[in-house]
């Protein structure tokens, strides 16, 4: 399948840097506990930044990067569930901060933790069709005012941040997707009208070490490659354990695992596009290797892309 190749990225993320000390101070928690059943050290909360703010950074980084004319993008694709208004959408206001065509498709994508991954690959289905040239996909999460600091068990986990890519057509590049969906699960959930994440562990941990797994060996199948073809597997940053428990699952050492959930937490829709940053910017992608990105979470779904850079 004719595939894309990333033209420009970039990240951003909250303006405080927030310890697993400083929130053993507001519950009833500890650095040590926090360390060994998340691998989360600090994560960053935007107290002074909205969702549009980081997005639109992380965006900007993204188009400059790229370097072309950003009135040629005629896709843009923002992953959030957590919007700072129900409309207009966080797009559309990316859309006219960033100086984007006035032609530009705009479209949140709710997804959750799994978001940028759909976005990548209805960006796929976009670009490749002809229906768009280049499309911007931005995952971008506000999560803390959602947490609920009496809870420990999510309030230790989450973080706000942002990350965006520029994507354009590639016959020469290879792509794939494969993808999962366990409806009207309560397992992870956020109610309208009091909003405060809740989410049930114990579940989450049970789905996503099996469901991650096999969402990988699908897209493999559908792109007719093996783990040991794969150069770097990207995946969502939710706890170490899980990582861990893929990584032994696949058969393949976790140096093929990208990490940086020790200084992010989990930043949901943004986590994965953050890691495809940072990777890049640091020059650990390298031309014409082969990465597996998954996403997981609320749904409860689950999402992998086959790409090459």
């Amino acid at each position: 399948m004719a595939g894309i190749k990333i033209t420009g990225y970039g990240c951003a993320h909250g303006d405080r840097t927030v310890t697993n000390e400083d929130l053993a101070r507001v519950v009833d928690t500890s650095d040590a506990w926090i360390r060994s059943r998340t691998g989360i050290e600090s994560r960053y909360f935007a107290d002074s930044r909205s969702n549009l703010d980081m997005a639109c950074e992380a965006a900007e980084t993204a188009l400059q990067r790229w370097g072309g004319d950003r009135r040629d993008v005629d896709l843009l694709l923002v992953c959030t569930f957590t919007p700072d208004l129900a409309t207009p959408s966080v797009s559309c206001g990316a859309a006219g901060r960033l100086g984007l065509s006035q032609k530009v498709m705009c479209l949140d994508i709710n997804g959750a933790c799994s978001g940028f991954v759909y976005g990548c690959t209805l960006a796929h289905a976009m670009l490749t069709a002809g229906e768009a040239r280049r499309a911007l996909v931005i995952g971008s999460e506000k999560i803390s005012p959602l947490m609920d600091l009496t809870e420990r068990g999510s309030a230790i986990l989450f973080g706000d941040g942002a990350g965006a890519v520029v994507l354009e057509a590639d016959g020469t590049k290879e792509f794939a997707s494969c993808s999962d969906c366990v409806p009207e699960s309560e397992t992870l959930f956020c109610e309208r009208f009091d909003p405060a994440i809740m989410m049930k562990g114990q579940e989450v941990y049970r789905f996503a070490v099996n469901a991650v797994p096999e969402s990988i060996y699908g897209v493999l199948r559908k792109a007719g490659r093996r783990a040991e073809d794969v150069d770097w597997f990207i995946c969502h940053q939710a706890n170490l354990r899980i990582l861990r428990s893929v990584a032994g699952k696949l058969d393949v050492g976790m140096e093929r695992f990208y990490v940086n959930i020790q200084r992010y937490g989990n930043t949901s829709a943004a986590s994965v596009a953050i890691c495809l940053s940072e990777m890049l910017e640091n020059g650990l992608l390298k031309p014409g290797q082969r990465v597996v990105i998954t996403g997981f979470g609320a749904g409860l779904t689950c999402g992998s892309v086959l790409l090459t850079v």
